[in-house]
């Protein structure tokens, strides 16, 4: 579990020299895998949301507020807003289809801290007030931000998020054909500051599988945790850690001693009809799947889980998976991990409210939350 780089740990604690030199300063030592002992249990919550409906049909998207207060979901241009202290349905507003407040071809949402929304769509990303006016949007050059690298201008677009203290945007552009991906960094006049090849993900296209019809691969995920921008990937647990202050980037790889380190083996890349095609899929069910990662404020650790399917049906799709906990320190040293015992399924929408883990779930049609309490 090593020491993460010093440029991190500069901006990190940078605001510690600032306190008072007579400030008494405990050192609590823990121990090495803080996750050996955990325990949890989960109960789970249903949301009253009165007269509404919440449609549950393909589409929709959900985010949380930033402190953890609120949780919205969004469907058919409707944005229902929920209080997680009361656990009830409060308002709503819809947006607009067409026109000047319209956020285009949705791809998703977040909150951001002042209650408006900021919606990464590829070809104009924009902010949306909770009355629905738009309020910002971004008229990105993407030819011109794209010079001089071999990727699709369009992608510039591609996984695109705010950084609303600096109004920067940080994007994941890619060459297509390759599949080699890029990190850029888009100022608040919308011109490229920094663009850089993420040539360590290139081992997941070792698991990429591709007909004429389709094509399947490692998943990359870009966030902003904190005052760090991390970028991770599907098929291990390395990680591109960028410091807006300081505006470097760098990788790095956790020694995990639980937890698989990243997918190994072989598939085909190049396959025939639909049967050959889900036969690789299914190869790679049997492999490590790394997800985002995850902040407790009160706690003020980071956390993240990945997963492997243990058992199978009868068609060789996973029934039954290996769920795996991590987790870092504030300033992302490796300070535990644990294999979930008793839970099989992988959860979703998973977010930190109050030093617990909320995981929204579908119960008949009705909004409910599993609610994980940790003991360790």
């Amino acid at each position: 579990m090593r020491k993460l780089l010093s440029i991190l740990a500069l901006a990190l604690f940078a605001a510690c020299a600032e306190k008072p030199n007579s400030e008494e300063v405990i050192v609590v030592e823990e121990p090495k895998n803080i996750l050996e002992n955990l325990s949890y249990s989960i109960d789970t919550v249903l949301v009253d949301t009165g007269n509404e409906i919440l449609d549950f049909s393909f589409g929709y998207s959900t985010s949380t507020s930033p402190e953890g207060r609120y949780f919205y979901f969004l469907n058919n241009l409707k944005i229902q807003k929920i209080d997680l202290d009361q656990l009830n349905l409060i308002s709503f507003f819809s947006l607009e289809k067409d026109g000047p407040n319209s956020p285009g071809h949705i791809f998703g949402f977040y909150a951001l801290s002042d209650g408006s929304f900021f919606f990464p769509t590829l070809h104009r990303p924009s902010i949306i007030t909770d009355q629905g006016l738009k309020i910002k949007s971004w008229n990105l050059d993407k030819e011109e931000l794209a010079e001089g690298f071999p990727i699709e201008p369009f992608s510039m677009g591609n996984r695109v998020i705010l950084d609303p203290k600096r109004h920067n945007l940080y994007s994941l552009p890619m060459n297509i054909e390759t599949r080699d991906y890029y990190f850029a960094v888009i100022d608040s006049l919308e011109n490229r500051k920094k663009m850089v090849a993420l040539t360590e993900f290139k081992r997941a296209n070792k698991y990429l599988i591709r007909s004429d019809a389709e094509q399947k691969g490692e998943f990359l995920h870009l966030q902003q945790v904190n005052e760090l921008v991390l970028i991770s990937c599907t098929v291990g647990n390395g990680t591109y850690i960028y410091v807006p202050g300081l505006d470097s980037l760098f990788y790095r790889e956790f020694l995990h001693e639980i937890v698989p380190l990243e997918k190994t083996g072989e598939v085909k890349n190049k396959v025939g009809g639909r049967a050959e095609f889900e036969e690789e899929l299914k190869k790679l069910n049997h492999q490590i799947n790394y997800q985002t990662f995850l902040w407790d404020e009160k706690s003020q650790r980071y956390f993240r889980y990945a997963s492997r399917a243990i058992r199978f049906d009868e068609d060789g799709w996973a029934k039954e998976f290996e769920i795996f906990l991590m987790a870092y320190s504030k300033d992302l040293e490796l300070i535990g991990e644990t294999r979930l015992e008793g839970l099989s399924k992988i959860p979703f929408g998973l977010f930190f409210k109050d030093g617990k883990l909320w995981s929204y779930v579908n119960v008949e049609d009705e909004l409910g939350f599993a609610v994980f309490t940790f003991d360790f």
